[in-house]
């Protein structure tokens, strides 16, 4: 004979299931406010700062010296480290440069899958700047964007975009996905950072 099903537990079961959803809703909006309040951080293990949405550097077809465009996304492209200057780059722009230089050699056996950038945003060098990067960074690339172009699309960013005391870390698809910035540019304070930066390179690089 076929048992009667127990109406109190139905009304259970079914109580159950229509609770799940406003438990996730308020457990959602629980999760948020914390977050937001920052109560809990809920970020990444990198030590560098994501920049979400990324922007992608092919969009403003950056420039060789020798006029060429720098092209991502292919079978030889290499992750990048990335300084933004000017027609000079002197002080903590400079710190910048030789942090990158010092981090890229502490990679090692990976030291050929990151490539020296330097981006210049508002027209030729100078001939100082030229000759410094000969004589001290002739390992770093230089290619030439539309300052504002640059600006625009990073304008959401929660530094200055020309920041002196940070740079980018590109990927080999274009996309500028994370920034470090240098509370100052003493060298406890960059050897520091350096070492946080190896450690993300270390994950990102398989």
């Amino acid at each position: 004979m076929t048992k009667m099903a127990d109406p109190k537990r139905s009304k259970r079961l079914l109580g159950l299931i229509l609770g799940i959803p406003i438990a996730v809703i308020l457990l959602s909006s629980a999760v948020y406010y914390l977050a937001k309040e920052n109560i809990v951080n809920f970020r990444t293990v990198n030590r560098g700062t994501l920049i979400n949405p990324p922007m992608q550097l092919g969009d403003l077809h950056p420039q060789r010296l020798d006029g060429g465009e720098f092209l991502f996304d292919r079978a030889d492209s290499r992750w990048v480290y990335m300084v933004v200057g000017g027609r000079e780059c002197t002080d903590a722009c400079e710190r910048m440069l030789y942090l990158t230089r010092q981090t890229h050699t502490a990679l090692g056996k990976k030291v050929g899958r990151v490539e020296l950038v330097y981006l210049a945003v508002d027209g030729p060098l100078s001939a100082n700047l030229r000759d410094f990067l000969e004589s001290e960074h002739s390992d770093t690339t230089v290619l030439h964007v539309n300052g504002n172009e640059f600006l625009g699309k990073l304008q959401n960013l929660e530094i200055d975009p020309f920041d002196p005391q940070a740079f980018y870390v590109v990927d080999p698809k274009g996309w500028v996905m994370m920034y470090y910035r240098a509370g100052d540019t003493e060298l406890p304070t960059l050897t520091t950072l350096g070492k946080d930066v190896l450690k993300d390179m270390g994950r990102l690089i398989k």
